[in-house]
């Protein structure tokens, strides 16, 4: 924590002067011409608000107000341009939340479903009707399956407050006090990753992005921080910055020439997707070749690259230098033109590549998440990770560990206590199979923690803040077919703030107010601020539109219909939203002299930090003391050869075509380029993070989806074989589904590989999503190890749509 006087947060923030107060009135000119003199207009109201929606970045937004409605948005206007001291803009995301909160299919009331489950026929009820409903199903379902039958599923949405979240908020808060529900592990985003690095680190924290400035070369492996982390908030704005401060060279490797490419990336290396692990080897095989690894590294904080770094009990040539020499068990030298009929990157390329990275000190070594979101994951991380290693950037000024960059710091107050008798744990990804199939699910087949085997199907679901019943979730086809089929899961309640794909498979939908709408505060560790901590106090702009409501105000009720007054008081401790959070920043702050109070905090609306003197570098003690400091690995060092996942692969049951291998090694993907079904679907497609959205969040706003275009990638040698241009509409599809896209042909994406957004809402029609829903191709088969989500890896043809 910044030791900092109280009156110099003041002063910064403007409640001592200093800059404009963030409650305070400000004039904005409206155009006039030449001659006339330029008025001012004035209002209500100007709040401070942040945008929660889970982009991985957390932004500040003033709320411009009149006659209690939102006039318009406007982002930070307090500090000046320099970097370190800068306004945190908001994207034209976040500057659209008026849209979320004014949108025609904005709910407004509670509704119960009429029709069959999946048709999307509601009525309007009252809140006493709706809660009673739920309340009485939640009780008939805890006395005839027990409380392991309730699943509150994964969700981001409203991840990143304090109060309106859609994970750890009130909701969980309210149902571990009823006994208890279902937990998960993992998330969609990082399910692959996040294990694959605590095999091989203990952790999956990177090195913050600003260390670039100590680099002498970067080398990005699917990372696109420009586009999915833009904004003010964002490690995209840090890393343009950063660069201008430090002209190194950039390498990306991916198989789309992204935003973050643009300006800035000196070679750009397309890749097919899901092969990251055999480049990786090759790259090694070139470096052992010629004498070019860290061999002194490797040796004194690594196991397993060598034979004689190998744990006891590990086979015979089982090291990763073993595997990528041909010594191990396949035979196979993992040479540059291996790779080539694999990658399709040129074995002279790979050869250069291989030699500028051993050989320029520091370099910073990422990825992004879209390299693990395929069915050999996390293979893939694991092996980009082993090239930081082996060439001895780790632990020092201008380097990474091979995974994501991350954030050196937060503030934040404490959160919202809650605890879950429960201690079941389900990998998220598989909550369709725990609907299906619960009481089959094992820790050795599926993943499945803290048990040996589920006790129950999920019987109840309660879905917060969230799109993945349906949209977020794979093969959206089969999903709407479990959610229909109510001999499965029994009842199903949506919390929105507008109707969406999810909801329609809904029992009751009951309406959330918007981050607009109430007081919180806005998680500063769910985004990546880089060093510059800052937080943001949402003040109330309006009020909720219709019969809205907050989650704690709704969780408060259901308590009472729960449990009477005696569960009601329990829940509340006899505090209202806003006393909460002035409790929750008392437990952080409150004996901190260097803090404003809370009082002071409401007035401010954001306070900034001055940037942290120096960026996190991501296991420097260790790589410094490696015997005081050991990593949280069985091993305390850098598992190359995991002694965990050696013992998963001699124990675990797999699906047909999996494989846990202690090294990471390239393993075959199902639904990859070398999948033998690419004879009949010849073009891998894979859904990337976009910037007309989050996820699916803002694509019900139409002045954004006006400017962002749901558009098929396709490369012009594809496009000529099927008599495709710019702007034609396109059928996609494979054996789980059609979907229909607008074409952009492009060489911005190699041959044999398509792309689109991901989020665009399932809406099937006459069997054919016209919403183009990337996850209506994708399989819910997960990966090997964490059981997460494959959705990069998916084969299709394409062919154009003649209405």
């Amino acid at each position: 924590m910044h030791k900092v006087s109280r009156r110099q947060f003041l002063r910064w923030s403007g409640v001592l002067g200093g800059s404009v107060a963030a409650t305070s009135i400000l004039p904005i000119p409206t155009l006039a011409s030449k001659n006339e003199k330029v008025k001012k207009l004035e209002y209500d109201s100007v709040k401070w608000a942040g945008c929660t929606i889970n982009c991985g970045s957390k932004c500040p937004v003033r709320v411009f107000v009149n006659d209690g409605k939102i006039d318009h948005i406007e982002t930070d206007n307090t500090q000046g341009d320099e970097f370190g001291s800068h306004q945190v803009r908001a994207c034209l995301r976040g500057r659209s939340n008026r849209f979320r909160v004014y949108n025609p299919n904005r709910l407004r009331y509670p509704l119960k479903r009429v029709g069959k489950r999946g048709e999307g026929k509601f009525v309007r009820i009252s809140w006493d009707e709706a809660l009673d409903t739920i309340a009485s199903k939640l009780k008939e379902v805890k006395a005839k399956y027990g409380n392991e039958a309730i699943l509150i599923p994964y969700a981001t949405g409203t991840t990143g407050a304090i109060m309106n979240r859609c994970t750890k908020g009130p909701f969980m808060r309210l149902m571990g006090m009823f006994g208890g529900y279902i937990n998960y592990h993992n998330s969609y985003s990082t399910g692959q990753i996040s294990n694959a690095l605590k095999y091989f680190y203990g952790t999956h924290r990177g090195s913050d992005i600003m260390q670039i400035q100590n680099a002498k070369l970067v080398v990005m492996f699917g990372n696109n921080p420009v586009e999915t982390r833009m904004s003010g908030g964002g490690t995209g704005y840090a890393y343009k910055n950063v660069l201008e401060e430090n002209r190194v060279k950039i390498i990306h490797i991916d198989p789309r020439y992204s935003d973050s490419l643009v300006g800035s990336c000196d070679q750009w290396i397309p890749i097919e997707p899901g092969t990251d692990a055999a480049l990786v080897a090759a790259l090694a095989y070139v470096m052992i070749s010629e004498d070019l690894h860290d061999k002194e590294f490797l040796d004194k904080y690594c196991v397993g690259f060598s034979s004689d770094t190998l744990p006891e009990n590990a086979p015979a040539n089982g090291s990763y230098e073993d595997y990528v020499m041909g010594r191990g068990d396949d035979k196979t030298e993992k040479t540059p033109q291996w790779a080539e009929r694999i990658t399709k990157i040129p074995a002279e390329t790979i050869i250069k590549l291989a030699r500028e990275m051993a050989t320029t000190k520091p370099c910073f070594i990422a990825q992004g998440w879209g390299a693990q979101r395929h069915s050999n994951g996390e293979q893939s991380a694991r092996a980009i990770a082993t090239l930081s290693v082996m060439t001895g950037n780790l632990g020092l000024p201008g380097t990474n560990c091979g995974g994501r960059e991350h954030t050196t710091g937060w503030i934040e107050p404490a959160h919202l206590p809650f605890k879950n008798p429960i201690k079941d744990s389900i990998p998220c990804f598989l909550w369709t199979d725990a609907v299906v199939r619960g009481k089959e699910m094992r820790d050795i087949t599926d993943g499945i923690r803290n048990t040996k085997q589920l006790k129950q199907n999920i019987k109840f679901i309660l879905n917060t803040g969230g799109n993945c019943l349906i949209n977020q979730h794979s093969d959206t086809n089969k999903t709407a077919k479990i959610l229909e089929d109510e001999s499965l899961c029994e009842f199903i309640v949506d919390i929105n703030v507008t109707r969406t794909s999810s909801n329609k498979f809904a029992d009751i939908i009951l309406p959330d107010a918007t981050p607009l709408e109430q007081e919180d505060f806005v998680r500063s560790s769910a985004g990546y601020s880089n060093d510059r901590p800052y937080i943001i106090y949402s003040q109330k702009a309006i009020e909720p539109l219709g019969e809205c409501m907050t989650n704690y105000d709704m969780c408060t009720k259901l308590a009472e219909k729960l449990g009477g007054e005696e569960l009601k008081d329990r829940f509340t401790e006899g505090r209202t939203q806003v006393q909460w959070l002035e409790h929750l920043w008392n437990i952080k702050f409150e004996n901190n002299p260097s803090m404003p109070t809370f009082e002071q905090m409401k007035k401010m609306g954001i306070l900034k930090l001055p940037r942290y003197k120096k960026p996190f570098i991501i296991h420097e003690e260790f790589v410094n003391d490696p015997v005081k400091n050991p990593l949280k690995t069985p091993t305390g060092k850098v598992e190359i050869y995991s002694t965990e996942l050696d013992k998963m692969s001699k124990t675990w049951i797999l699906k047909e075509g999996q494989k846990i291998t202690p090294l990471p090694e390239f393993v075959e993907s199902k639904y990859g380029p070398l999948d033998p079904l690419r004879k009949k679907y010849p073009l891998q497609i894979f859904g990337y993070h976009y910037k007309g959205r989050t996820h699916s969040s803002f694509w019900e706003s139409a002045p954004i989806r006006e400017i962002n275009p749901n558009e098929l990638w396709i490369n012009p040698l594809d496009a000529k074989k099927r008599e495709l241009e710019t702007g034609d509409k396109a059928f996609v599809y494979n054996n789980h589904g059609r979907i229909i896209l607008t074409v952009k042909v492009t060489p911005k994406i190699m041959p044999g590989v398509t792309a689109c957004p991901q989020g665009g809402w399932y809406k099937k029609e006459n069997g054919i999503d016209v919403g183009g829903c990337i996850n209506t191709l994708t399989d819910q088969e997960g990966t090997a190890i964490s059981k997460a989500n494959p959705q990069h890896s998916a084969l299709v043809e394409i062919e154009k749509y003649r209405a």
